[in-house]
């Protein structure tokens, strides 16, 4: 007897990529649920549209979502547990918890926040630092610590949130926004921190008083027996299909979107694709711009100049021109790639004769054409590609902030470059560490400028550099005094820092 589903949930999972065939042919409703989409949003637009619900555990991409994805797009968070932790173990009180303080998290060069974050914790306190426990132990762990600082990669509301609180910790987080506020109530079940001054202040108090962070802890174990246990997901999720409709994709189309989906996690390094078999998946279908753009920057990566021009030589016909940025920047500096600057030069003027004919500016060189796709991808709205690892040398840039590392890595002394980037990671959770970099590189060419010096500072606390953030406000501070402007100093430390002069003794 053939098997029917009342319903497929996929649950994306880190650990192995699973692509699911065959779902346009199901009649019954078909959900993924999009668990990390503040590391895989760029491929996860694609993989969705096979699926007639989208949920994500990020609020805050709800909307960007709901743009681009035809899938009905909903928020379900993570979940506490019931295996191992407090909830299945019994709490233990606070008071015969054996670690003052612990995190449990990886710790690598690639994430300066994290090790920052880290270093400062040990060097203020007697930290119980792992990095390699299974999940068994990290619970057991938990259920021993009477507190537990949270850092966040991306800014996003992470696994640790829950896994520590449904063991009782007193649980403190960045203030990530993104519903965080209606999973626990902030200042009774957990506190949350905006830098590091924020942070120390919060985990003295519980230092101090552990029937304060008993409190918290059980204030928040309460709530995740309340509302976040797998048993509320569930019902979350019952009642999220029963309000979605049926919608299956054309074949072909589906086949497509599984070919752009491998793609696109291929290209990034986070799978591993049987390149032969895409490439033949994707010449087999009609010509489309979705089609062509993964073929293109396959065949440039590869150096294959003719299977390059014979998929873009169509598109050198005024007729065919495109006005999508993704398409003619991946073509243009494709093109660039393989040393075909004419065509790189058409791609460029073909997407502004379609987009921007009265505001057309010709490409001097490989920098200019990148700042320039830089800009336009900026306009566009393609800001940055969370979760993906950029490389100046292999890779071609899939948005603004990769065009101009390609262009910085070309010339290293455009200071402009540097501005820009400053300006992309601006108020990006977890681009603290990169717009660290760009503010130091411009502070040594504007020494006395001192709105880049109190930039410097105010970033290094919100990557926990805690005496280097200090040493330059008092440095922002003497340059502000110098022009007379301390005032304006003074209330931007104030919005921006507010714990400052109520911590430190310093007029």
């Amino acid at each position: 007897m053939k098997f029917e589903p009342d319903l497929i949930l996929q649950q994306e999972s880190l650990g192995r990529r699973l692509f699911l065939t065959g779902l346009h042919a199901l009649d019954c409703v078909k959900v993924f649920w999009s668990v990390d989409t503040h590391m895989n949003m760029f491929w996860h637009i694609f993989y969705a549209d096979l699926f007639d619900c989208l949920l994500t555990t990020q609020k805050k991409y709800v909307p960007e979502l709901r743009k681009v994805c035809k899938a009905k797009v909903e928020w379900l968070p993570w979940m506490g547990s019931i295996s191992g932790a407090g909830t299945g173990g019994g709490i233990i009180p606070h008071s015969r918890r054996e670690h003052d303080l612990s995190f449990v998290g990886r710790v690598t060069s690639h994430r300066r926040s994290r090790l920052w974050f880290v270093e400062f914790l040990k060097s203020q306190y007697n930290l119980n630092f792992q990095d390699n426990l299974n999940y068994r132990q990290m619970m057991e762990l938990y259920r021993n610590t009477r507190i537990a600082p949270n850092e966040a990669l991306f800014g996003e509301v992470n696994f640790r949130l829950f896994e520590a609180a449904s063991c009782g910790c007193a649980v403190v987080t960045p203030e990530v926004g993104g519903g965080l506020e209606e999973l626990f109530e902030i200042g009774k079940e957990i506190e949350v921190y905006n830098d590091v001054l924020e942070l120390k202040e919060i985990i003295d108090r519980f230092e101090k008083d552990p029937s304060r962070s008993g409190s918290f802890g059980m204030a928040a174990y309460a709530r995740v027996l309340k509302d976040h246990l797998p048993e509320s997901r569930a019902a979350a999720i019952y009642e999220i299909v029963k309000n979605t409709p049926v919608r299956n994709a054309p074949e072909e189309r589906a086949e497509l979107l599984l070919c752009m989906s491998e793609f696109l996690l291929g290209e990034s390094g986070g799978y591993n694709v049987d390149w032969d078999h895409l490439l033949k998946s994707l010449l087999a279908f009609d010509r489309s711009e979705l089609r062509d753009v993964a073929l293109l920057r396959t065949f440039a990566r590869s150096r294959l100049s003719d299977l390059f021009m014979g998929v873009a030589r169509p598109y050198l016909d005024k007729s065919l021109s495109s006005a999508d940025c993704y398409f003619n920047m991946s073509a243009s500096l494709s093109a660039m790639k393989l040393g075909l600057w004419e065509v790189a030069k058409h791609f460029w003027y073909s997407f502004n004769a379609s987009s921007r004919p009265e505001a057309v500016v010709k490409p001097e060189d490989e920098v200019h054409l990148l700042k320039l796709w830089g800009d336009a991808s900026l306009r566009n709205g393609l800001r940055i590609r969370s979760g993906v690892a950029f490389n100046e040398v292999k890779d071609i840039p899939s948005c603004a902030s990769d065009c101009y590392f390609a262009a910085l890595y070309r010339d290293s002394s455009d200071k402009e470059i540097y501005r820009r980037l400053d300006s992309i990671f601006n108020g990006v959770k977890g681009g603290e560490p990169s717009r660290l970099g760009f503010l130091s590189h411009l502070s040594l060419h504007y020494p006395e400028d001192w709105r880049i010096s109190a930039e410097v500072a105010v970033t290094s606390l919100k990557v926990f550099r805690m005496q280097e953030g200090l040493k330059e406000l008092e440095n922002a501070n003497a340059l502000a005094a110098k022009t007379g402007q301390t005032r304006f100093f003074k209330r931007k430390v104030e919005l921006e820092i507010p714990l400052f002069y109520k911590l430190v003794n310093w007029s």
